[in-house]
């Protein structure tokens, strides 16, 4: 088994946090997925109340202002049908993902990193309460407003500091979002309080690393017309590598004694068990039964005949 994976933390946080494109289905960017039964939506009736909200939105959101466009949501969500709310927050999500880079190049400028490491440390927090607390100097305390404000958090890996979409921030419309939007955005947010990695090692327990897995797999057999389809999908398949292989600095088989992690053992067990008792065997837990049959066959160890099942049906692509 290679001792290092292609997916780093980074390159996970990157593309768990890509949008997915819009299929033919979607007559307008950024439109949630149709419900059972029903088309797309093409437009909203001219004189609706919801149509007249969505236009000032995306004014809003044309000129930039992203901090303005999520102070809108917070007024204006629950005056409009949850079509209408679906497309509302997916185009902040494509705005802040637009805007990300040139928010992270303000992170990057001579000692901000330094600068948010101190207060960090200070407040013991990565909270914007304990960050504008302890910051120093207006201009670190101007960009850590800016990212609150535009509906961004604060993220650390592999030492440095970077802004992330605030997905937690999205639950506060989720009564107002359709169902695939809701989930998509659990997702998202699960992810930003407690990332799947830092610095190359799981930060979450194997049975927690499951189970977002399974979230995601639910995603895609639920709601295959979804316009987040696609970024579920990459995201899917990211914490399905790491299901079956670890990351570099957690391995799911040791690197020297070959033996398989005792806790991933257990958890990847306790979930085929339950899944058994209840009769809810999803493709993705089959998967896991079947690889537990072979680990166990080979007495837990990592074998070339483990290697030859994993290349097979859990391919990394490296």
């Amino acid at each position: 088994m290679k001792k290092r994976l292609k997916t780093t933390a980074a390159s996970l946080l990157v593309l768990s946090l890509t949008a997915g494109g819009a299929g033919s289905a979607f007559a307008l960017e950024g439109q949630p997925a149709p419900a059972p039964g029903h088309a797309a939506i093409t437009a909203v009736t001219e004189a609706s109340s919801s149509q007249q909200h969505y236009r000032e939105y995306i004014s809003i959101l044309a000129s930039g202002n992203l901090a303005r466009a999520v102070n809108y949501l917070n007024n204006h969500l629950s005056k409009v049908d949850s079509w209408t709310a679906s497309m509302m927050a997916l185009r902040l999500e494509n705005a802040q993902n637009a805007a990300l880079g040139k928010l992270q190049q303000r992170y990057e400028q001579s000692g901000v990193q330094k600068a948010i490491d101190d207060a960090w440390r200070a407040g013991g927090s990565g909270t914007y309460t304990s960050l504008l607390k302890h910051a120093k100097g207006e201009s670190v305390r101007k960009l850590l407003a800016d990212s609150r404000d535009q509906g961004y958090a604060v993220a650390t890996a592999e030492g440095m500091f970077f802004p992330v979409i605030n997905y937690p921030l999205y639950e506060n419309w989720k009564s107002r979002v359709t169902a695939d939007i809701q989930l998509y955005v659990k997702l998202m947010a699960d992810e930003v309080r407690k990332p799947t990695l830092r610095d190359a090692g799981l930060v979450i327990g194997w049975g927690e690393l499951l189970q977002r897995d399974l979230d995601a797999e639910k995603f895609l057999l639920q709601y295959r017309s979804s316009n987040r389809y696609k970024a579920v999908s990459e995201r899917y398949e990211q914490l399905k590598t790491h299901l079956f292989y670890g990351s570099n600095n957690t391995p799911l088989f040791d690197y020297d004694t070959k033996k398989i992690d005792a806790e991933a053992l257990a958890a990847y067990k306790k979930a085929v068990a339950d899944a058994a008792s209840s009769s809810s065997f999803t493709p993705l837990l089959m998967k896991v039964k079947n690889f537990l049959t072979v680990v166990e066959r080979n007495d837990g160890n990592y074998t070339d005949d483990v290697k030859k099942w994993l290349s097979v049906q859990a391919p990394t692509g490296a």
